[in-house]
């Protein structure tokens, strides 16, 4: 049996590739404990300052129907590690980017709005097969969703379950970068290679803020606050100031 997970570095961002082909990369088991572990080992890594998710030809085709024969309790216990997956892609403090080719469904959709960014081509197709066959739509999805599409398109596609294609799903908000095919993994890394090369504190505060919306004002305010006054005195704000003095790109170290 393969490999579930293939990990590539390409300087200062990682790769992961979901490596079952034969399912389309079913959340299994095996693929998602080694998906866990190894986002969990990444988290403090601080040579890393993106990642890019990437299944191949088809992302990802949702949860492995066969192996949800289980109790309640197993059940339970299944979704924490699927939780600790979502986690771990929205509490990281580097940007993710998903490379969706193929198709996202189900959970699959879930993993790739998971991610801060989506880029995926036209012939991508993204569905909440869920309600196919009576599940709730887990993995985080009925958080994401909403406040990638509005809730309108949200409702219609967690209730339909009508697949939506790469160039809808632009149109909606739910892709950021539609790529020419065969050309998706490539326009992620230069994604993430972009991301990769700004002032990691603005990307973690932001990442961080974002995640908790909605958020009153006043909280927003004392948030801004707490993050400004600390960033303030970090080497990159240093480095950014003399680098805008000097009309050069800044280099940050994330310090």
């Amino acid at each position: 049996m393969s490999e579930p997970l293939l990990v590539a570095r390409h300087g200062s961002v990682v790769q992961i590739t979901m490596n079952l082909p034969l399912k389309r990369n079913a959340l299994s088991a095996p693929l998602y404990t080694a998906l866990a572990g190894t986002l969990a080992s990444l988290h403090d890594d601080t040579s890393v300052r993106a990642l890019v998710l990437y299944g191949g030809s088809h992302f990802c085709a949702g949860g492995d129907l066969g192996g949800l024969d289980m109790s309640t309790l197993e059940m339970r216990r299944a979704m924490s590690h699927g939780h600790r997956i979502v986690r771990a892609l929205t509490d990281a403090p580097w940007p993710v980017v998903a490379a969706v080719e193929g198709n996202a469904y189900g959970a699959g959709l879930s993993l790739a709005l998971a991610c801060d960014f989506i880029v995926a081509d036209e012939n991508t197709r993204f569905c909440a097969a869920f309600g196919r066959v009576g599940l709730t739509p887990d993995f985080g999805l009925m958080w994401t969703l909403p406040q990638r599409v509005g809730i309108g398109a949200a409702r219609e596609m967690l209730m339909l379950c009508e697949p939506v294609g790469g160039t809808e799903a632009k149109q909606l908000g739910l892709v950021d970068r539609l790529c020419p095919p065969s050309s998706v993994l490539p326009g992620a890394l230069e994604l993430a290679g972009r991301l990769a090369a700004a002032s990691p504190g603005t990307i973690a505060t932001a990442k961080a803020a974002l995640a908790r919306l909605p958020m009153p004002l006043d909280a927003m305010l004392a948030w801004e606050a707490d993050t400004q006054s600390v960033l303030v005195r970090s080497e990159d704000f240093a480095e950014g100031v003399k680098a805008f003095t000097e009309k050069r790109a800044p280099k940050f170290l994330g310090r």
